[in-house]
Formats: structure tokens, C-alpha cells, sequence
């Protein structure tokens, strides 16, 4: 589908990179995603050098997968009520602990030996989980916010964009860095989570006001019954 997108002009190019808001944006989802591509795949290597379980290895991903299903409803009725900024820069936080605390346990500090585990790769997947599920909706409805309606298109695509290329080269460039042990990969996810909560954290535009009505089992299944 992309090949049959027209070719973006240098002159609607420019209008695009021109939103500062939006671009600083672009910039941390591209380290928030790329870092979060990173460390999935250094705790899935990390898990099987523990255990040589496959079974485990996949444990890791259900692990992950799980929170994020249960709490789509409740992050989407968060990302609609509450300021979408701090709800991804306190996402990317999380994240950058979990990875300071992965370097942590792999290296051993505090301790005489590694005191990672199973049950602690495990547990951090789940935190991981939970955070990807509050972090995606206000993510994704956070550009509208950020760009013109006349740019909002062309803004979607470059988003989309961004993160696909961030989905492709995260598993390789965390793969590439293994090499150097697990606590490199986590160290370095650790800092691409500081550089995109920062980058989030410093963004300024106009929020809208909304009429918010209070929070029910019923505004919670509104998604649902819109469907």
C-alpha cells in the first residue's frame, strides 16, 4: 500500500518538519518504540540463556501481551480524560526503570553474582505490558493535538512511518548490541526511554476543552458499543 502513496513534496515536507511540537514528538516516539523493540528482544535472549526454554521464551511474550489486552478499555478512557503528554512520558519513565533495574540485576550490583531470574524477567514483562497499554492510546491520539488539520494526514503517515522503521530496526539494532551482553542492551534502552520521555515532557500545545462525563462501567465500554 505504500508504494502506491503519492511522492511528498519538498515543499509539503518542509510544512511538516516546520511543526516543531510535532517533530519533537516524532523524534521520542521514534526512541520510545525503538527502545522498546530493543528490550523485548534482550529479555527473550536473556530468558533463554537463562532457562533454554522455549517454553519460557514464549511465557515472555504471552506475559507482555496479557496486560495490554485487559487494560485497552480502561488506557482508553485514561488517554481521553487525563493529559495525554504526562500519560506517555510516565509510560516511557516506567520503562527506562525496568531497564535500569535489568542492567541492575544482570551485572549484579548490590550483590556478589547476577540476581536475575526467571520470575523476575517474567514479572518486569508484565510491568511492560501495562505500560505499552496506557502509553499506545495517548501516543497515537496525541498528533491530532500537534498539527493543523490540513497537515494532519500527511503528520498520520509520517508517524506511521517512523514507527514502522523503528519496529524493523529496534529487534535488529538490540539484537547487534547482545553481543555485548544483555546489561549493554538494557543500558542503552534505558537511555533512548530518558531521551523520549524528555522530548515528551518538553512538549507544549493547546489542549482542548472537553466535556468529561464521570467515570462509569459505561463510559468505560463506550468504545465498544460504538463498534
Amino acid at each position: 500500500p505504500l508504494l502506491c502513496l503519492p511522492p511528498m513534496s519538498a515543499a509539503r515536507f518542509s510544512d511538516l518538519t516546520g511543526q516543531r511540537a510535532f517533530m519533537r514528538f516524532w523524534v521520542a516516539r521514534l526512541f520510545g518504540t525503538t527502545g522498546n523493540q530493543m528490550l523485548m528482544v534482550a529479555i527473550g535472549w536473556q530468558m533463554y540463556e537463562l532457562t533454554g526454554s522455549a517454553w519460557d521464551l514464549g511465557l515472555v511474550g504471552l506475559y507482555q501481551f496479557v496486560p495490554a489486552l485487559l487494560f485497552t478499555l480502561v488506557a482508553g478512557h485514561v488517554a481521553d480524560r487525563f493529559h495525554r503528554g504526562r500519560i506517555v512520558a510516565s509510560c516511557m519513565v516506567a520503562q527506562a526503570l525496568v531497564a535500569a533495574m535489568l542492567v541492575a540485576a544482570t551485572i549484579g550490583w548490590g550483590g556478589d553474582r547476577p540476581w536475575v531470574s526467571r520470575e523476575w524477567l517474567l514479572a518486569v514483562s508484565v510491568v511492560l505490558g501495562m505500560a505499552r497499554a496506557f502509553q499506545m492510546p495517548a501516543m497515537q491520539s496525541l498528533t491530532p493535538n500537534l498539527l493543523p488539520t490540513a497537515l494532519l494526514p500527511r503528520g498520520l503517515a509520517f508517524s506511521s512511518a517512523g514507527t514502522q522503521a523503528a519496529i524493523i530496526g529496534g529487534p535488529a539494532l538490540g539484537g547487534l548490541v547482545f553481543v555485548a551482553g544483555a546489561q549493554a542492551v538494557y543500558a542503552l534502552c534505558a537511555v533512548s526511554f530518558g531521551i523520549a520521555c524528555l522530548l515528551v515532557y518538553l512538549l507544549q500545545y493547546p489542549r482542548t476543552a472537553r466535556t468529561v462525563e464521570p467515570a462509569s462501567l459505561r463510559s468505560i465500554l463506550a468504545g465498544l458499543g460504538f463498534v
